[in-house]
């Protein structure tokens, strides 16, 4: 099969790298859509269709319903992105610009998030495509750690991640225990004031996933 992302580079910055350590950068700005996003979505769209969908439903104003409308305008699939109030008039346009429908509903995410559930429902023709909170996606998120098994020589010390929703984590962790990477470490980076993650530790709600040697 034909992937709709992209193989992108791995490049070793040498201004970031210590002695006897390499710091190395995956390019996933390569992508199509601009973002990794791109990987889980299709991968959670193909099954969808697999499954009799005929209509894909976003909620996401950011990379995540890019992505959507992206696969969805390269498989010929009606795509509808419903975003909130706050959402910039410029991912309005780039979403139109990928044939997708556009609805502003709510005032923040999670009312968009609700919209979706409400209108998907028990209809199996219209698959609901969240931005981070399905297998799925990390499966296809996961494909990253595939390439690097590829790229590099060895396995690395550490792997920093960027989170927000949690998607790409859940998917890198995924992604280094199908390739037997049982020692490297994940280091997970988030935005003060929007540090979920953290806060769900700190408050004694976290569940953590541990690579086990089998």
């Amino acid at each position: 099969m034909n992937h709709l992302y992209t193989y992108t580079s791995l490049l070793e910055i040498p201004a970031l790298s210590i002695p006897g350590k390499q710091v190395r950068f995956k390019m996933e700005a390569q992508q199509p859509c601009g973002s990794f996003k791109l990987r889980g979505m299709e991968c959670a769209c193909r099954d969808a269709l697999e499954h009799g969908a005929k209509k894909f439903l976003s909620s996401s104003g950011g990379n995540a319903g890019l992505a959507v409308a992206y696969v969805g305008n390269a498989l010929n699939i009606p795509v509808t992105v419903v975003l909130p109030k706050t959402t910039a008039a410029a991912t309005v346009d780039k979403l139109h610009g990928l044939n997708a429908e556009v609805i502003i509903h709510g005032d923040a995410w999670d009312e968009a998030h609700a919209y979706c559930l409400e209108h998907s429902g028990n209809d199996q023709t219209i698959a609901y495509i969240p931005p981070f909170d399905h297998p799925k996606l990390w499966e296809g998120h996961a494909t990253l750690v595939d390439e690097l098994k590829e790229q590099m020589a060895e396995e690395p010390d550490l792997m920093i991640v960027s989170v927000g929703g949690g998607g790409l984590m859940n998917g890198v962790v995924e992604g280094l225990k199908r390739n037997g990477w049982e020692h490297t470490h994940v280091l997970a980076v988030e935005t003060e004031g929007a540090d979920s993650l953290n806060r769900a530790f700190e408050a004694g709600h976290l569940c953590l996933c541990v690579i086990k040697k089998q």
